[in-house]
Parts: C-alpha cells; sequence; structure tokens
C-alpha cells in the first residue's frame, strides 16, 4: 500500500484490476440476430428482388433478337453471355468479399447493372449484344455475391432453413410474376427495349435502399474484422468434405434442372402437349409455395435427409418424364418436379450455411452460386449432345443419373 495513504485504500492498480474483473463477470451481449426479419435482412432481400425483376424482364428477350435480325445460330450464346461473368467472376471475386465491404461492392454492381440496360438501347449487332450481356451479367454477379456476403451476418444460426427459404422465394417471385404482368403491356418485340426504362428505375430505388444499410458487423463478424481470406484459406475451405460434396451435389442438381428447362418445350410439343410452357410456370408456383411453407418446417427437420430424398425423387420425376403422355401426365409431373426443386434448392444453401464457420460462410454461399452457374452452363452443353446422338428418353435418363448420384455423396458427409 502506499504509504501516504490511511489504511484500507485501495491503489490504482488494484482498482483496476478489480474493475476488470466485475466487467469481466458480466454476461456479453450476444451479437448473434434473434429473428429472421430484421430491418437489413428485409433490406437487402427488398434490393434483391428489384434485381432480380430486371433479369426476369429477358423472357422476352428471344423475341427482341429476331425483331433486330440476328442469325438465330447466335441466339442460345447471346441469351446465355450473362452467365459467363459469373462463371469467371464470381470465383475471383468472393474471397475479397466480407460484410463490412460489400455494401460498396453491392452499390457497384447495381451501377454496372444500370449501365447495361441502358446500353441494350444501341445493342444491335452480335458482338455488341453479346458484350452488353457480359456486362449486365458481371453487374448482377456482384451485386449478388456481395449481398450472400452480407446477409449471412443477420441470419440467426439455428434458422437458415427459414432464411433460405425466404431468400430462394424473393428470387423466384420475378419470374412468377413478371410474364403475367408485362405480356399484356408490351405488345410488340420492340416493345420489350421500352420496359429497360422501368429497370432502371428500379435499380436506382436499390441503390437508394442501400443507404438504410449498415455494415454487416454480426454474427458473421462478431467483432467487426474485416480480413479478406487468402488463397491458403480458399484452398482449406474448398477441400473439406462437407463443403466439396455441397458444391459436387449443387452442380449436379443444376446441370439436371438446366438440361430440362432448356429443351422440355420441345419434347411437350412433340409428345402433342397442348401449352407445354405450363409445365415451367406450374412448377415455379408449387416451389414457391413449397418454399413458403419450408419457412418453419426446415429448421425441424434433418436437412441432410430432406436433400437425399428430394434428390432421388427428381431422378424419378425426370425417368418417368419420357414415359408420360398426354397433357394430365406431364403436368403432374411438373408438380412432382416443382415439389422436389422446392426442397433441396433452398435446403442445400441452407446445409451450406449450416456446416460453414462464420467467417467463411458468405464465401461458401458464393461458390456455391458459382455451381449454379456452372450447371446452367454443363447442363445445356451435355443436354444438347445427348440429344442429338440418342434422344430425348436418354436426355432425361441423364438427369435422373445425375440427381442419383447427388444424393449418394450427401450419404458420404461427415456429420458434425
Amino acid at each position: 500500500m502506499h504509504p501516504s495513504l490511511p489504511s484500507g485504500y485501495l491503489q490504482p492498480l488494484e482498482i483496476k484490476s478489480r474493475m476488470d474483473s466485475i466487467v469481466d463477470s458480466q454476461p456479453v451481449p450476444s451479437r448473434t440476430p434473434e429473428k429472421i426479419l430484421g430491418k437489413e435482412f428485409l433490406i437487402l432481400n427488398g434490393t434483391f428482388f428489384l434485381a432480380a425483376i430486371t433479369m426476369a424482364l429477358f423472357f422476352k428477350f428471344y423475341q427482341y433478337l429476331h425483331f433486330l435480325g440476328i442469325d438465330p445460330g447466335w441466339y442460345g450464346f447471346i441469351i446465355a453471355a450473362d452467365s459467363l461473368a459469373g462463371l469467371f467472376l464470381q470465383p475471383v471475386l468472393s474471397p475479397l468479399l466480407h460484410p463490412g465491404n460489400a455494401r460498396r461492392w453491392m452499390s457497384a454492381g447495381i451501377a454496372l447493372i444500370i449501365l447495361a440496360l441502358f446500353l441494350y438501347r444501341t445493342a444491335v449487332t452480335v458482338p455488341w449484344l453479346i458484350a452488353v450481356r457480359i456486362l449486365h451479367g458481371a453487374g448482377f454477379i456482384i451485386f449478388i455475391s456481395a449481398m450472400m456476403a452480407m446477409i449471412v451476418a443477420y441470419i440467426p444460426a439455428q434458422k437458415s432453413g427459414q432464411a433460405f427459404s425466404f431468400i430462394s422465394t424473393v428470387r423466384l417471385l420475378p419470374y412468377a410474376i413478371m410474364p403475367a404482368v408485362v405480356s399484356p403491356l408490351v405488345k410488340t418485340p420492340e416493345g420489350f427495349i421500352d420496359t429497360l426504362w422501368y429497370a432502371i428505375l428500379l435499380m436506382a430505388l436499390s441503390l437508394f435502399l442501400l443507404i438504410f444499410l449498415k455494415s454487416g458487423t454480426l454474427r458473421a463478424n462478431p467483432a467487426g474484422k474485416t480480413a479478406r481470406i487468402n488463397g491458403r484459406e480458399l484452398f482449406d475451405d474448398i477441400k473439406e468434405r462437407n463443403v466439396a460434396i455441397l458444391l459436387i451435389v449443387n452442380l449436379l442438381l443444376y446441370s439436371g434442372y438446366t438440361a430440362v428447362f432448356f429443351f422440355l418445350e420441345r419434347f411437350g410439343k412433340n409428345a402433342g402437349i397442348g401449352n407445354p410452357g405450363l409445365f415451367f410456370t406450374i412448377a415455379t408456383i408449387v416451389m414457391i409455395c413449397v418454399r413458403l411453407a419450408g419457412i418453419t418446417f426446415f429448421d425441424k427437420t434433418n436437412k441432410v435427409l430432406l436433400i437425399v430424398f428430394s434428390m432421388a425423387f427428381l431422378a424419378v420425376c425426370y425417368i418417368i418424364l419420357p414415359l408420360i403422355s398426354g397433357n394430365r401426365g406431364f403436368f403432374a409431373i411438373a408438380f412432382f418436379t416443382g415439389l422436389g426443386w422446392g426442397i433441396v434448392m433452398p435446403v442445400l444453401n441452407a446445409v451450406m450455411f449450416d456446416v460453414s464457420p462464420p467467417r467463411f460462410q458468405g464465401l461458401n454461399l458464393n461458390l456455391s452460386l458459382v455451381m449454379m452457374q456452372g450447371g446452367f452452363f454443363v447442363g445445356p452443353l451435355a443436354g444438347g449432345s445427348i440429344l442429338k446422338c440418342w434422344g430425348y428418353p436418354a436426355l432425361f435418363y441423364f438427369c435422373g443419373l445425375l440427381s442419383i448420384i447427388g444424393a449418394a455423396f450427401m450419404l458420404f458427409r461427415k456429420d458434425k
């Protein structure tokens, strides 16, 4: 004790020591969000919905290319060119993103989308159309990658199924709504380009919404740190068994899905179906209903078994598809495939979220999107070759085989 202080007084260091012990004994407030529908989560999904609308508007792009007099041989490549941006850009970009810098990257992505939407009016040749499509795809990929890196900070650890049911429903809604809303309003192919002015206004609104968004520093970044993931960490993450299996299953799932998506209409017409395009309208409606219902159900069941059973169920649907005849059977398969897709797609993301350490959740969800983009490339490529050589039955059996392999892979994951 200091000689000049009376007995019973504490020296400064003793006071600090006791104060620290009192502070350390208090419970530390949790930075984990307790509810799904918080302000930031809703803002992020709102901007995602607006960006998805700009992509869904392009269901009339095929007719617009015909109006421009583009060689039909280029239609497929021009339409798919936006996916090329994701295949090359997202793997490079994802390790750089974290909740602390995500808002800036989202703003950059939205700015590129607005620029691309403006440039479509001037794009009337094949090279220029491809360039604008790649720019549009790059903007969307930058936006969605940054959004995923940020939104994981606002998902409660035990509510991943609810969160990804909600997010995937937001992604689907524009594709169900826009054809019904836009088709009666746009009577001519050239009218498509005028709808893009409204899309530009929607993207400007999404930029405005970002003003109300705070940097994500919750559970995914508990200390508010914003360190990038380096190459060694990325490699260690990808080679972890559960992550690698889920990435492979994503690729298998979307390869089968896109092969059906791109070649089903012609199959339906050859089979004498009156309006085969209704297949995906029915499937999409079922997918939305399943995901809304699954908002509370998915977190109360074994997600891995849900994936296994859904993939096996989809395999049966694909294999039966070339064997059915008549409208009733065709649209019944649409209902059941919508059921399978509606379950497995959000649950795959939920399981990836669950098995990933908080710092890697945004990265791994973006890598899942890379696999989805890969499926949109592999599915039509492999499907077209199979269709040319062996016909529709072999194509759908191939899709069934991919689903069976995906279900089998899930059985080899490690329990945690």
